[in-house]
């Protein structure tokens, strides 16, 4: 297995806590290297096959569709984990659409290769619990947030969880139009949610690219 491969997924929650060498063991003997172009469909809601997926290399978007309305729900990066909720849940068709945002490498552990490391790593299982029970979490607030009234509410949420760790800008997979679609707002009112926090030195637009300049003012308004 190649060392960078093993560096990428080192840092990835779902293997915290295992060492290199049981590491370079599990992804030899599990997992496979899947490459996607720019704008590839990597999982469709109505095609897919039952796997575990981990960025290596690349990002890509995660979408809701619904009628002619789609929602942007997250940008997966670097160490970012897929598939997860559905492994094992015999549902017949993913409720997102997985596209490759730029060119992307994936680790894929299909589902009795998963089996097979949750039994065999104890720590691997207890991660795997562990992430999942983050999600939950995670997908409660989102509901919360996503339900209240105020649309600088929704756009500082929106800001905030597709900022790549560590870094203080992102660019809107949308217009404005669409963007507001995503959000369930009207479009002057996301244009005043946007006025609102660059005249408070929160967050600087150019156009699709917005840079965050006080994370902490705006997670306030998270």
């Amino acid at each position: 297995m190649k060392k960078s491969v093993i560096e990428s997924l080192l840092p990835c929650p779902l293997f915290k806590g295992v060492g290199v060498d049981d590491l370079k063991k599990l992804t030899s003997e599990y997992m496979t290297l899947k490459v996607c172009d720019r704008n590839e469909i990597i999982i469709s809601e109505n095609n897919y096959t039952r796997a575990l997926g981990i960025i290596i290399k690349g990002s890509a978007t995660v979408t809701k569709h619904s009628g002619e309305t789609s929602v942007l729900m997250s940008i997966l990066g670097k160490g970012d984990i897929f598939g997860m909720a559905t492994l094992f849940y015999e549902e017949d068709n993913f409720l997102t659409e997985i596209r490759a945002k730029e060119t992307v490498t994936i680790a894929v552990f299909d589902k009795e290769n998963v089996r097979k490391m949750l039994s065999l790593y104890p720590k691997v299982n207890e991660n795997y619990i562990t992430i999942l029970s983050e999600k939950i979490h995670f997908l409660n607030t989102k509901i919360s947030t996503y339900t209240r009234a105020e649309t600088i509410t929704k756009v500082a949420f929106f800001i905030l969880q597709n900022t790549p760790e560590g870094k203080t800008e992102v660019t809107l997979p949308y217009n404005i139009t669409k963007f507001a679609d995503a959000l369930n707002v009207g479009r002057a009112s996301v244009y005043r949610a946007f006025e609102t926090l660059e005249n408070e030195g929160i967050i600087i637009r150019d156009g699709k690219k917005i840079i965050i300049i006080d994370s902490d003012a705006l997670i306030k308004y998270k």
